[in-house]
């Protein structure tokens, strides 16, 4: 009996350690997949590339950042960089990028990365490529999360009026794109621009006849910067009545960025 035991163990442990062998990642084929919040990181040699896919959904935004956490000076100074492509065989840039590096900024001391932004204009599979442009192999970390926020509610019913209001909480240029949505989901108006740094502005639901149209939805606003970089608020108001109510802006996943680490990480690379 205690041998049949043992033998069992012995085949346990054999099934848990053997697995299917992958591909590396160093072609855009071979991709990997990265889930929204979730950071990967892996030894990238010099002049080398390695890819990663993520799910994108059109006319939401989302940020892509790369960094040298572990590089310090004596390596030589980290130099890694993104490229976003539309396809499978990554010929096909993705649109529409901003290469604007907000803060929080990555190019600190030796560690120097990449944060780039984009609001895609397709919903599927997009590709990252990430390259080492520096003279020695790095230990490179690279997160991908959703920045876009969104407002359950507006009511431009009778006299109410229903302003968006936003503000940069940044150093630095941020362009917005507003999209507001009737109770069925379809677009009835947008707006957006250039939000100046730490600055904040405002948008009146009822400059958007098809809206009026409608009475009431919700809101959401895309953006080029890191998650946080904006937020908001809608408040719907009738001055006559005084009557108003709030409805802030929240993002849809409010991850925070977690760790999975390759095995091509060793010490001797850090």
């Amino acid at each position: 009996m205690f041998r049949f035991i043992a033998i069992g163990l012995s085949i346990l442990v054999l099934v848990s350690v053997a697995g299917p062998a992958s591909a590396a990642n160093t072609t855009c084929t071979n991709a990997d997949f990265v889930f929204m919040g979730v950071g990967r990181t892996q030894t990238v040699a010099s002049g080398a590339s390695v890819f990663y896919k993520v799910r994108v959904v059109a006319g939401r935004s989302y940020s892509v950042s790369t960094w040298a956490p572990a590089h310090d000076a004596g390596q030589g100074t980290a130099n890694l960089n993104h490229e976003f492509y539309a396809n499978s065989t990554c010929t096909i840039a993705a649109m529409t990028v901003s290469n604007d590096d907000t803060e929080p900024r990555l190019v600190l001391d030796a560690h120097n990365g990449d944060n780039d932004s984009i609001i895609p204009n397709f919903t599927g599979t997009m590709y990252i490529r990430v390259t080492n442009g520096g003279a020695a192999a790095v230990a490179a970390t690279t997160t991908f999360q959703e920045s876009t926020i969104f407002s359950p509610w507006f009511f431009v019913g009778g006299a109410y009026n229903a302003f968006i209001e936003l503000k940069n909480t940044t150093e630095s240029t941020i362009a917005v794109q507003i999209r507001a949505l009737s109770p069925s989901g379809a677009v009835c108006g947008t707006a957006g621009g250039a939000l100046v740094a730490n600055a904040n502005v405002a948008w009146n639901v009822r400059e958007f006849a098809s809206c009026v149209t409608a009475g009431s939805g919700s809101v959401e606003v895309a953006f080029y910067g890191p998650p946080g970089a904006v937020v908001g608020n809608v408040t719907t108001l009738d001055g006559v009545l005084g009557l108003s109510f709030d409805a802030p802006f929240t993002a849809r996943m409010p991850w925070g960025p977690g760790s999975v680490f390759d095995p091509s990480v060793t010490a001797a690379a850090r």
